[in-house]
């Protein structure tokens, strides 16, 4: 039997920030400025998800005599952590074991503790993580650490130890405290299977033996959970990337799901938590997460994962088990044709590209458009999208250029935009020069339409004689145009042949889809190539120091984005008051990405039935869920896909919403004050 690996499992929104602080042992002398500004580089590498370069720092630390480096405590610890989000399981547990035998008293015992029990459960050691979270539980003096690792054997216990396991385990201990917690959970894990008789059995065994505040309150905890009627607990299975080179990313996502659960859980009495595995960024360990999820029927929904290539896998295997699937950050337009039971709460390369040409053709009224994008999925799709909505609403696409990996020099693509764009100019001068020789006919056949009482035209073959009250003019027909007043002289100030000097103005937008890391090359392109034209963008164009750094083209820039936030308003400064107190660092973007794909799964679940049917049914006529930095509706233009996005562009110093899309269709922006 494949053996499934339960990797981190959490229940409720409080967690420990990735982020560390500077970390110096409270025994230990002043440190030399050398030790103090190596440790925190090496930190400072950690936070920045340099994770490679952070080991490097910690294991030369950890080779100095423990003599001369009086912060050994403090690098063991983030080595070890180090080694943990590099995915080095048996590393990250040596470690921890040889930390605990020679830093007995150090104050960082508990974290210590804490992650051999993370890395314990990647490896699906359970017995081993939970004694570990119990020795956390114990020796803490952080009420946040003490209560996340509570929550977390209760989960173990509750998913993945049977009855005679956990007899097992409260008869191998020997602490008192291990042995007293373990026998509360096993009367609660009875009383929940219905044995509620032999539940208070366990719990009258050992009243007697029950000492201390902590170990008290439980035990009254237990008494009252056994006096009510059973209650099923329900979960959500959350699949991300929580080690390996995505490892952040997941992590902040993470803290966004914990948060919104813990909300959800203060506002409503339901028992449902989450069971978070880690995948590492790897499509097969998606593949064996999501199938040891969907075999638990305890499961109702799951969430994740990170990349477009993780969710096709995860979906895949969800919607054949028909059990439904939100997916928070996957872009490909692929996935929702995978199955009814499948939800992408961002918006898909498809849509982004119709929502953009929507807005180019109703508000800015562009008629002719070029394309500027790389030739991927991302890229072609967005591409191709635009370009229908523009075709539909009248306009013309009058060049679609493509490039391939990064965009350092793209001479060819930019010099046949020109060229597109001058030939227009040339051909719309070559027709307004044929309409006015007409005029110029007429006037030449009839009194009638002589030009004025003073000037009269007359023609012999290619030359013009243009008749005034004091003189006769012979010229050809540019000249005979401007004389008449017919069409002003600058309108023929075009070169014969397209030259960097004359600006492109006959294009009215062009399309640049671009990937964050290609900005920076192809910003000064667009500014040497002379396009007047208005530009739009996808949202990785959202960089205020790059649209503060290029004016210019800022002038001519706008884009669309699944995500907006609005950090000025008192909606904003709330959350982020409260989030940064109990995640304990402030939310990006992507722990807002967690939290709101998070609350608009939660939304679903009402009171009455939470089978997995009824929760696809209700995602699926799910109301507008109006989140901190996303809007989510899967009742658009494209079902099961997210059809609410904001268009955005640079207003002052600020980057600003100047339109919404809503269900698939364009409306004003209103602010959340």
């Amino acid at each position: 039997m494949l053996k499934i690996i339960v990797c981190l499992i959490f229940t409720l929104s409080l967690g420990i920030s990735q982020e560390i602080d500077f970390i110096e042992d409270s025994t230990a002398v002043e440190p030399v400025d050398s030790l103090k500004i190596l440790f925190n580089q090496g930190v400072r590498y950690y936070n920045e998800e340099r994770y490679w370069d952070a080991l490097n720092v910690f294991e030369e630390f950890n080779s100095i005599p423990e003599s001369k480096n009086h912060l050994i405590s403090a690098s063991g610890l983030m080595l070890m952590k180090t080694y943990l989000r590099l995915g080095d399981l048996d590393r990250a547990i040596q470690l921890g074991r040889e930390f605990i035998l020679v830093h007995k008293s150090s104050r960082y015992l508990d974290n210590v503790e804490y992650t051999l029990g993370e890395a314990n459960l990647i490896r699906g050691s359970y017995k081993e993580a939970i004694f570990y979270y119990l020795n956390v539980m114990q020796i803490t003096d952080e009420d946040r650490l003490r209560y996340l690792s509570k929550q977390t054997v209760e989960t173990v216990i509750d998913l993945f130890v049977s009855i005679p396991e956990l007899e097992e385990f409260i008869k191998n201990t020997h602490e008192d405290f291990d042995k007293l917690f373990l026998t509360l959970k096993l009367a609660e894990k009875r009383h929940t299977e219905g044995d509620t008789k032999q539940a208070e059995k366990e719990l009258h065994r050992i009243r007697g033996m029950i000492k201390g505040p902590y170990l008290n309150n439980e035990y009254i905890i237990t008494t009252e959970r056994l006096r009510n009627r059973v209650r099923e607990k329900v979960y959500i299975g959350v699949i991300l990337p929580l080690s390996g080179q995505m490892a952040s990313m997941g992590t902040n996502i993470l803290n966004g799901v914990r948060y919104a659960l813990h909300q959800f859980r203060a506002n409503y009495n339901k028992e449902i938590a989450v069971i978070v595995m880690d995948n590492r960024g790897e499509v097969v360990e998606s593949i064996k997460k999501v199938e040891y999820l969907c075999n638990n029927p305890k499961v109702r929904a799951i969430f994740g994962s990170v990349t477009s290539a993780n969710t096709i896998a995860i979906a895949a295997v969800s919607n054949q088990r028909k059990v439904p699937l939100i997916a928070p950050t996957a872009t490909s337009s692929e996935i929702r044709s995978l199955g009814p039971y499948v939800f992408q709460a961002n918006v898909d390369y498809e849509n982004l590209g119709r929502f953009l040409g929507i807005y180019s053709s109703n508000m800015t009224r562009v008629q002719t458009v070029a394309t500027l994008a790389p030739a991927d999925e991302f890229g072609k799709e967005m591409t191709d999208a635009f370009c229908r909505m523009v075709d539909e609403a009248g306009g013309r696409v009058v060049s679609q250029q493509w490039y391939h990996d990064a965009p350092e020099e793209l001479k060819h693509q930019f010099s046949a935009i020109r060229q597109s764009g001058f030939e227009i100019v040339q051909r719309m001068l070559d027709q307004k020069i044929e309409d006015n020789k007409q005029r110029l006919l007429q006037y030449t056949v009839s009194d009638s339409l002589r030009l004025t009482d003073s000037i009269y035209v007359d023609i012999y073959g290619d030359e013009y004689r243009i008749f005034t009250s004091d003189s006769v003019y012979i010229v050809n027909l540019q000249k005979a145009l401007i004389l008449t007043g017919l069409m002003d002289s600058t309108e023929f100030m075009i070169p014969k042949e397209d030259s960097l000097e004359y600006q492109i103005q006959s294009i009215d937008g062009i399309l640049v889809p671009a990937y964050a890391s290609d900005l920076k090359m192809l910003i000064p392109q667009l500014e040497y190539y002379n396009l007047s034209a208005k530009i739009y963008g996808s949202g990785n164009w959202n960089d205020l120091q790059l649209l503060k750094d290029h004016p210019k083209v800022t002038r001519q820039l706008t884009f669309i984005s699944d995500y907006y936030i609005d950090e000025e308003s008192r909606f904003y400064k709330n959350f982020e008051r409260y989030y940064s107190r109990l995640i304990g660092s402030k939310p990006n973007r992507f722990d807002l990405y967690g939290y709101d794909t998070m609350r608009a799964l939660l939304s679903v679940f009402d009171e009455g039935d939470y089978s997995r049917e009824t929760i696809r049914k209700k995602l699926a006529q799910m109301p507008t869920y109006n989140g901190i930095c996303r809007n989510i509706s899967f009742r658009g233009n494209r079902p099961r896909v997210n059809s609410c996005a904001f268009i955005l562009t640079m207003k002052g110093e600020k980057v600003q919403p100047v339109a919404m899309i809503e269900n698939g269709d364009l409306v004003s922006y209103s602010p959340r004050y």
